[in-house]
């Protein structure tokens, strides 16, 4: 072989193709690989829907939180204040092991109001308040027809 046809880059005789066995190995690194990946954003795809809230008296025992945390309650009567300058609103929700103040800034769901479960999600703050980014109300199992009133016939 001459030189100018090295220097064009024709192959030289005695390289040897990568075998069979080394392209199978190949392949199944990176399918391994692949596998590993879609498996990894299955986890923290379920790992992140999957959380459950606490109740009230479950986020006070373990203190302010430092990730999201969901918790339910019951809207208390006298406690919704709304803000006249933005979409700021702060009620306080209960349970049977005590109650605390949320702050919410977005929109309220059409059932929200006193008496009603809801669903709270945001950070415990060390100051006793939750600072709530979603808040999704829970909706009555049975919504009971009002009594219809008697027509009277002339």
């Amino acid at each position: 072989m001459s030189e100018s046809a090295v220097a064009l880059g024709t192959p030289r005789r005695f390289e040897v193709p990568p075998s069979s066995r080394t392209k199978a190995t190949r392949v199944m690194i990176a399918a391994m690989i692949v596998v590993a990946a879609i498996g990894y954003l299955i986890y923290t795809g379920f790992q992140s829907t999957s959380v459950y809230y606490l109740t009230v008296s479950e986020l006070k025992a373990k203190g302010p939180s430092a990730g999201a945390v969901r918790v339910a309650g019951i809207v208390q009567a006298n406690s919704i204040q709304r803000s006249a300058n933005d979409s700021m609103v702060s009620f306080t929700i209960a349970d049977d092991g005590g109650s605390m103040p949320v702050v919410y800034a977005g929109m309220l769901p059409d059932i929200f109001g006193p008496g009603i479960q809801v669903v709270v999600e945001g950070h415990y703050t060390s100051r006793g308040v939750f600072e709530a980014t979603t808040l999704l109300a829970k909706c009555p199992s049975k919504f009971t027809a009002a009594v219809p009133t008697p027509v009277a016939v002339q």
